[in-house]
């Protein structure tokens, strides 16, 4: 097992809770196992920190202003201008990998996916065409989701410094559980031919979410990428984002590979089919050691990576509970109530007023601007190893 960069507080060089591991180019699994991420050296973190500053945005052939508002966090005077023949000045090497690349992501419409999208378009603005699938939806067309995504605010900035930015954004209509991700057949032959990094990040992430429901959107979801990806003909990367409770049944948690809750891919499928009445009584049983169907399902697709995919260049990427942006695009920044996020609103509604936890346990939580650094970063990494 390679290492793959770890996403650090540029303010206190802390090495935040977000963990990788990577299926390298040499076609070889390394299960060796690592120190943990939060007991790197700070020497580690500041070399981390020079790649994740790499995604800042660069001069293009006429010019380009970047200036980020310290009160807000969001950039105050930001200006893209793309030269008569299309082309920009060189970048940095994280720039530089995007460069002219086709980029397909899951899980687009979600609150990781709308940062991830906006951080692209403005950090990497060579960057060529960005995929999103989407599920149907009755009576709305793709071109109709896409202005209802492009609403959120966090695309403002790159409204008002690049009105075309939205010509790059593509959307595809499919489902991620089903054969062939729901796609036509000629939106799969397409995006074969012309993606060149994929990030797949959609997922159910109900705790108590149906067996039922969240094998097929978790695990074959994931297997179904996987088959994609064995069709492009021009892959550099991929990025598989898990969760760091993926092994939570375990006291400590390493950058590693540990046995799923399940191995056999039928019994896995079969799952689906039994009855939801019967379900709700073995579940104990089928969850083992695993406290829900989320980290369940996850686990069990880390490992199908694992088994299936170690010829590909793949980066499993773990984020433990994922807040509000911490500085960008806007400071604080969420759109939903997950996790921490849910705590923190009851609390601040008065709601929650008392709670009961272990003093000598600290809550690991991550601001999501921080992860999408890491996940942009950790497909670098593994395409140019």
């Amino acid at each position: 097992m390679t290492r793959t960069p770890t996403a650090v507080d540029p303010d206190t060089d802390y090495i935040l809770p977000t963990t990788t591991n990577t299926l390298g180019r040499d076609n070889k699994l390394r299960d060796t196992e690592v120190v943990p991420t939060h007991q790197h050296k700070i020497s580690q973190a500041k070399e981390l920190r020079k790649k994740e500053e790499t995604l800042r945005p660069v001069s293009s052939a006429h010019e380009i202003h970047y200036k980020m508002d310290s009160g807000t966090g969001h950039s105050g005077e930001s200006k893209f201008v793309e030269t008569g023949h299309g082309t920009f000045s060189k970048g940095t090497d994280v720039q530089e990998f995007y460069r002219d690349c086709n980029v397909f992501i899951t899980g687009g419409t979600g609150f990781m996916g709308k940062l991830l999208i906006e951080k692209l378009l403005r950090s990497c603005p060579a960057i060529k065409k960005i995929f999103i699938i989407i599920r149907p939806k009755r009576g709305k067309s793709p071109e109709e989701r896409k202005e209802k995504l492009l609403q959120c605010v966090i695309f403002d900035s790159l409204k008002a410094t690049n009105p075309i930015f939205h010509e790059k954004l593509v959307m595809v209509s499919g489902d991620i559980s089903l054969p062939n991700l729901g796609l036509s057949t000629l939106d799969y032959e397409m995006l074969s031919q012309q993606v060149n990094i994929i990030f797949h990040m959609a997922a159910t992430v109900k705790f108590d979410e149906k067996i039922k429901i969240a094998v097929p959107i978790n695990i074959i979801g994931t297997m179904e990428i996987i088959n994609l990806c064995r069709k492009c003909v021009s892959l550099k990367s991929i990025v598989y984002v898990s969760t760091a409770y993926s092994n939570c049944h375990l006291k400590e948690i390493k950058e590693r590979f540990y046995n799923p809750p399940l191995d056999d891919d039928e019994i896995v499928k079969y799952l689906t089919t039994v009855d939801e009445v019967i379900m709700e009584v073995i579940k104990p049983k089928i969850l083992g050691g695993w406290p829900n169907t989320y980290t369940f399902t996850k686990a069990i697709a880390e490992n199908i990576l694992r088994k299936t995919a170690n010829d590909l260049p793949i980066s499993i990427v773990r984020p433990s509970q994922v807040a509000g942006a911490l500085k960008e695009p806007l400071i604080g920044w969420i759109d939903n109530i997950y996790g921490p996020n849910g705590a923190m609103v009851g609390i601040g509604a008065g709601l929650l007023k008392t709670g009961i936890r272990k003093g000598n346990l600290k809550s690991d939580i991550i601001p999501g601007d921080l992860v999408i650094n890491c996940i942009i970063v950790a497909a670098y990494d593994v395409g140019v190893r």
